[in-house]
Formats: structure tokens, sequence, C-alpha cells
């Protein structure tokens, strides 16, 4: 292994088994490192599928697994294997600089959709074609198709004439070719030669379907990042998927919000699931439980191979990162420090030795909240106090409350690290379901304890585990930007928000503990009017839960999934260790959309009347690691 002058060969081995953590990164590597997830025997199915994910959901890598390319690396490369497999699939990523050339002034629509549909049966058949030759390659039996069928497929398609298998695949390659060369010149003359949508496919398909070696196998079309298709070819390759049989599938990955048409090339045919496919929420797969068991064995299977590579004893993920609890936490932020103002107020108030030795002898997250709630009730200490003996189950409530709220104000106002996030509970939860976040956490927190000659058995500090949280959040931040066209109206949302929580975290007693969601005024989306506050605030809420700067769920009234109204929105917990506030789903607020957009457009003011509402005061204190954005807070930079 090639070694630089600033990285060891463990931090070389370190990056590429968690560094690449994108699915395009690691190419065929990518089935060594594969996992199957609980959801995977469900696209092993006749029926087309969608899988809905937000970036780094480990889309890419599950549609790579369904392909014929995926099955043959995941089988261990076993070529007497291929002839029994049930199904053969063909994986195409969507790329934006092809899809997006068919647009433009030039053409009408209608005539941009007859060219669409004539690429794609061009790319259907060229994938078909590789695995063909693929087939024919690895199992020493060729699939051969008769002169007639070639000569029929060429005919559909409007090219020259082919008499065999290899000069199909040939033709087709350079029609392929041809027509993207004349794509860029569109306007310099009329289209003219262009076939039927799905001619040509169905009979090369048809013609494999009825040879002796592939009798009764199933084809699949996986097709990723669906949400690059331009609107119109959207909805030509729904028409496909409504009308796909015994022949050929489809699986598709698209982000939340990115399959924006749901109607054929007919609009009043419109695909509904479950009739017309089964729709996977990754989100839903992988919850809870079912993505902690999921995400631990891709680390633990990483971690593996990491010390084997180095002759050293297996680490495992959990064990590798150290934890904390709620009260062992609170002694580390210091709060015996905080204490001794509580014990001078109840000194002062009269509290006489019992009480003292009563207080002294509670957890000491409990004595300090009769001393935070005291503050922001207004109240004397020793009040708090007996109000306590007097009310135990109200108190007993209060502290199941605020215990873990607490630990975000012990260090208000102060440098340095002011609340961890540590352990691999954490780290799952500030994921949120995306597997690409856990290898980045991890990865991140593997590096600094190692460029800190840590040793692989050596379990990771909590102060490292917290950088790197807060690492992975302002790469995240520095990443939105380039994400969309919405980019920096994202990154100035998420910092608003972020924000207006940090201070809300850092001021818990008295109000709505662990308050980090909200919710929009109930409107109708339906009746609203373009380049309206309203339609410009939802607009810009859907492009952050698809790029993942928020995530949303169920609101409480039933809902379709495209009505933005009734859902609760949530920062993605990625971004709280980076702004300090709690990654756990707990309480909401309430947002206008003149609020959501003001948040972009005068975010200085907005945070301030939005903290004032709920009875906050902003100030100059920021987290450290958040400093380099006080400018944009105090209203002086764009």
């Amino acid at each position: 292994m090639k070694q630089t002058s600033n990285s060891s060969p463990v931090q070389e081995r370190l990056s590429e088994l968690f560094g690449s953590y994108k699915a395009e990164w690691l190419r065929d590597h990518v089935f060594d490192l594969f996992t199957e997830p609980a959801y995977f025997p469900e696209l092993m199915t006749a029926r087309p599928c969608v899988l809905v994910g937000g970036r780094g959901t480990g889309k890419t890598t599950v549609l790579r697994g369904l392909s014929y390319e995926g099955q043959f690396a995941i089988g261990g490369k076993d070529t007497s294997r291929i002839r029994n497999w049930p199904f053969y699939g063909f994986y195409y990523r969507v790329n934006t600089n092809r899809v997006t050339a068919l647009r433009g002034d030039e053409l009408s629509e209608e005539q941009w959709v007859r060219l669409f549909a004539h690429y794609f049966n061009l790319i259907a058949c060229d994938l078909v074609m590789r695995f063909v030759q693929w087939y024919g390659i690895h199992t020493l039996h060729p699939l051969d198709l008769s002169f007639d069928t070639c000569l029929a497929i060429t005919t559909a398609l409007h090219l020259e004439a082919a008499g065999d298998t290899s000069s199909l695949g040939k033709a087709i390659k350079v029609a392929l070719i041809r027509f993207e060369s004349y794509v860029n010149n569109v306007s310099d003359s009329r289209p003219s030669g262009l076939s039927m949508q799905g001619a040509g496919l169905d009979l090369l398909l048809q013609a494999l379907s009825e040879h002796k070696e592939l009798a009764g196998k199933q084809f699949y079309f996986l097709l990723d990042e669906y949400e690059n298709f331009e609107d119109y070819q959207q909805q030509v390759i729904n028409t496909l998927i409504k009308h796909s049989g015994s022949l050929y599938t489809f699986k598709i990955g698209v982000r939340e919000l990115g399959w924006r048409r749901r109607t054929t090339l007919n609009e009043n045919e419109q695909l509904i699931s479950p009739a017309d496919y089964v729709r996977i929420n990754i989100s839903d797969q992988l919850d809870g439980e079912r993505f902690t068991s999921f995400a631990t064995a891709v680390c633990n299977d990483r971690l593996f191979k990491l010390a084997d590579s180095f002759g050293q004893k297996p680490i495992d993920i959990a064990s590798a990162l150290t934890s904390f609890t709620e009260d062992e936490e609170a002694e580390k932020l210091g709060i015996r420090e905080r204490l001794q103002s509580l014990f001078s107020q109840l000194k002062d108030e009269g509290a006489n030795p019992a009480v003292l030795d009563d207080v002294e002898r509670l957890p000491a997250l409990e004595a300090y909240l009769i001393y935070a709630w005291a503050r922001a009730q207004g109240s004397r200490c020793i009040d708090v106090y007996y109000e306590r003996a007097e009310r135990p189950v109200e108190w007993t409530t209060r502290i199941s409350n605020y215990k873990h709220s607490l630990l975000y104000m012990l260090r208000k106002g102060k440098r340095g690290i002011r609340k961890y996030y540590c352990g691999w509970s954490v780290f799952v939860q500030l994921a949120a379901g995306n597997i690409r976040y856990v290898l980045e956490l991890v990865d991140n927190a593997l590096l600094l304890h190692l460029q800190r000659q840590q040793g692989l058995a050596v379990a990771i500090s909590p102060e490292i585990q917290t950088t790197a949280a807060q690492n992975v959040g302002r790469k995240n931040l520095s990443e939105l930007e380039g994400l969309s066209v919405h980019g920096a109206h994202l990154t100035k949302l998420l910092l608003s928000l972020g924000r207006v929580f940090q201070v809300m975290a850092a001021e818990p007693a008295g109000h709505v503990p662990e308050l980090n969601q909200f919710h929009l005024e109930d409107a109708d989306r339906s009746f609203l009017k373009e380049d309206t506050e309203d339609e410009r605030a939802l607009r810009l809420l859907d492009a952050a839960v698809m790029h993942l700067a928020l995530v949303r769920s169920r609101g409480s009234k039933p809902a379709d999934e495209t009505d933005t109204r009734e859902y609760d929105y949530m920062i993605h917990p990625i971004y709280s260790a980076f702004f300090v506030f709690s990654y756990r789903k707990k309480r909401k607020m309430l947002l206008s959309a003149h609020e959501v957009v003001g948040l972009i457009q005068r975010p200085k003011e907005t945070i301030r009347d939005i903290l004032a509402r709920h009875r906050r005061n902003e100030s100059d204190d920021l987290p450290q690691q958040v400093l380099p954005f006080a400018a944009y807070y105090r209203g002086t930079s764009e």
C-alpha cells in the first residue's frame, strides 16, 4: 500500500473502508462491502418498486446489488450460478448532463417527448445488449438472436440493418452516440427516424425471454437518481412502468419529493400504489432497531476488515465509541461548579442544615433543576425545594422531561464543548436512518483518534466523538450551497433555524423542553398562487427535505405525501452537534410562511422575533464552532 507523508497505512485503509462512503467512489469494491438491508427481498419480485430515500440512504448500493454485475460479485463471482438466477437486472444511473440536454425552446414539449422516448429505447436496448455480451462471456452459452429478430429490432429502432447479435449490439451503441451528438445540434435539423416508445425494446426482451437459456427469467431495469429526469421525462418512464408486463419491470431509486410527476403521457392516467407499484420508504423500513442493526453490521464488517489488514484483533463499533449516562455527562460538563450557586442561594434564603444535606444527597441533575426552575420562574430556590416535596408526582414528571435538556445549559456562554455527542446509539440517532452519515461520523472519529496516536484497540473518547460530529455537521452545511439551485437559501435557512433551536436548548427551564421541530400554519396547498410568500416557503421546505437539510414526519392529520402543510419538520440531526441542540425528535412550535421566508431574507430580525415569542432573548453568545458565522447572525454579511 502506497504511503504518503501525511498518512499512515492504517489511515489509508480507514479511508478506503469508511471514507469512500459513496457507492460511486467504491466502484466494483462496493460489492465487497455490501450488507443486505432488511427490505432487500421486497425488491426481488416481479412488481415495479419505487425505493424512496434521501441522499446517502443506500439506494445506489441496493440497486447496483440487484444488477447482474452486483449479483455476480455478491455471489462470489461463481460463473456456474449465473444460469440459475431467477432475474437479471440492468442498472442505469440517470445522468443530469445527458437528460437536461433534451429540453429547450428549439422544440415543443411534444417533440421533446418523442425524442426522449426514442433516446430511452436506445439506452434500454444498449443495457440489454451489454448484458447479452456479458452473459455469453461468463457462461460460455451465447445468447444468439436470429437474423429475423435482429432485423426486426433494427427496423423498429430505425437503425442500419443488423443480421446477428454482435452487429445488433454495435448498431445500437453507434446509434446512441450519434443521437447524443445530434441533440446538441437539434436546432439545425428536424428530428427524424424516431422509434415508438417501447418499440425495439419489447422485441428484444421478447426474443430473450423465448431463448432456451433465459426461459422463465425476469428482467429488471434499475433506474437510479430518478429525480434527475425532467418532468416530462418522468411521464415517459411512468408510461413504461404503467404498462410493463410479463417481459420486464422497473426498480426505481428516488429522493423524497424527487418523483414530481405521477401521471403517464395520458394526463388522466396516474401511477398509484399499491396497484401499479410497491413503494419502499427506506426511513420507514430502517427505523429504530432495524437501522441500528443494519448500521452495526455495516460498520463492524468494515472494522473487521480494517483490523484484519494489520493483523489486529477485531473491534466492535459499540465498544469503540465511549458513551455517558446523563448523570455522568453532567459531571463531565461541570455541574458541581454550577451547584455552588444553588447552595449559596439556599443559605441566603435561610435553608436549615437538614435541607442542605437533603439537596446534597440528590442526583446532581435533579438538584440543579431546583436552581434552574427557580431562576426561570423568578421564585426562591427554597420554595421550589418544598414544592418538590409537596408534589412528588409532578416533580418526577418534570425531572423526566427536563433531565436531558438541562445538559445543554450547563456550559452556556463557555468556550469548548458545551454538550457531548458520543456513543454508538447517539451516532445512530444523529444519522437518522442515513447510512452514509453513519460512515462519515465513524470515519471522522476514527481518523481523529488515530491522528492522536491512539490504537484501534483503544476506545474513542467522548471529546473526539463530539468533535467528529461537529466536523460532519459543518462539512454537510458547507456542501448544501452546491447541491441545488436553492442551495444558498437552504444554507441560510439552516443557519437561522439552527440558531433558534440552539438558544432554546440553552434556556430550557420554565419552557417547553427539547423544542426542536416546527410545523406550518394550516393552509391548503392546492389553492396557493405561484410566487406568493406561502408558495415560496413551501417550495423551499420541499428542497430542504429533498437535500436533507430538514427531515419531515407525518403531522397529526392524515395527508397525501405531497401536502407539505401537514408535516412536522426538524433540522436533520446530523447538524445538532454543530449548532448544539437535541438530536431527539421531541416537541414542536408553529411557524408561519412569512417567518420561514424571513429566516432567509431577514435572519437577524426574524430570529429575534421567534425567540421573543417563546420568551427567549438572543445574545452574542455562540458555540465556538459556530463563531465563523457570527457576521451572518449580526446581519452584516450576505
